[in-house]
């Protein structure tokens, strides 16, 4: 995967950033989710990389980042990949990023709104709008927001008694086909799997998943009304979570008043359900904010 990427580890406040670099122009920053790591992207990264500096980045205490504090609130981790970039200078930047790093790529327009030149979210709500919406049918399919959120050490000692079950449970349980991993690539399951057997990597998602019900929820509260008018993609699957309860547009437009976006026909992972036709829509939105 990455043929021709350049491997970095990068020291920065309270962590240790693993990340890949690609290709020439503009640069894009490309973050990952829950319970990958920035395998992800390894058939969109070298797509993207063909007229773009891509830079692909574990998250936080995901996938070879590590984490020497117990900060994980998506400000801790914005304030990492803001340093990633800067570190490999580029002071300005555009961001595509699925789940949890799309939360962290939201974060990074709120507190450094200079840094994010156009942001492109993959299949989620905004995290207070999700909290909102919890009820016992996004709880059932969400369980994992509050299971992983519960007090140390009960969940990752339940994870690492069997962490392949729980991450294929996880994968299998939020794709586009219920129960199935045909959708992701050998080599980027093992990565997933890799990880998903370190217990660094499980306390980290608790971590993650402990802010989110936390001091996430103070720091977006504080924010509310804030908006950035920046070029701004929302893409989600018909077949999740995502729009069926709300209008996930409408959803973001106080926080992104220029968001515009579709469903696409995929499940939560549609990077990996239908690749290129979510590199198509990334692809437009790029060019577009580039003239922007």
């Amino acid at each position: 995967m990455f043929e021709n990427f350049e491997t970095h580890r990068i020291s920065v406040p309270g962590a240790t950033i693993h990340a890949r670099t690609g290709g020439q122009g503009e640069p894009l920053l490309l973050l990952h989710g829950f319970p990958q790591t920035h395998a992800m992207w390894h058939r969109l990264g070298p797509a993207l990389a063909r007229d773009h500096r891509v830079v692909v980045a574990d998250l936080r205490g995901y996938g070879n980042s590590t984490a020497h504090s117990e900060e994980f609130s998506f400000r801790a981790m914005a304030a990492d990949m803001v340093a990633v970039m800067r570190h490999l200078g580029h002071e300005s930047f555009d961001v595509v990023a699925h789940d949890r790093g799309a939360r962290t790529a939201h974060r990074m327009t709120l507190d450094f709104p200079d840094a994010v030149r156009s942001v492109a979210l993959l299949d989620i709500l905004p995290t207070p709008t999700v909290w909102e919406l919890m009820d016992d049918w996004l709880a059932t399919r969400y369980y994992h927001w509050l299971f992983l959120a519960q007090p140390a050490p009960m969940p990752q000692r339940l994870i690492s008694a069997e962490p392949l079950t729980f991450l294929h449970a996880a994968l299998g349980g939020l794709g586009g086909t219920p129960g199935s991993l045909d959708s992701f690539d050998p080599e980027a399951l093992a990565a997933y799997e890799a990880a998903a057997q370190n217990p660094s990597v499980v306390a980290a998602w608790c971590a993650d998943y402990a802010a989110a019900a936390g001091v996430d929820r103070e720091h977006d509260d504080a924010d509310r009304g804030t908006s950035r008018n920046l070029p701004a993609l929302l893409l989600w699957g018909s077949n999740g979570v995502v729009g069926a309860q709300t209008d996930p547009l409408e959803a973001w437009r106080p926080w992104l008043p220029r968001i515009t976006g579709r469903a696409v026909p995929t499940g939560h992972f549609m990077v990996e359900e239908r690749p290129d036709e979510v590199l198509a829509e990334i692809q437009e939105h790029l060019a577009a904010a580039a003239r922007d």
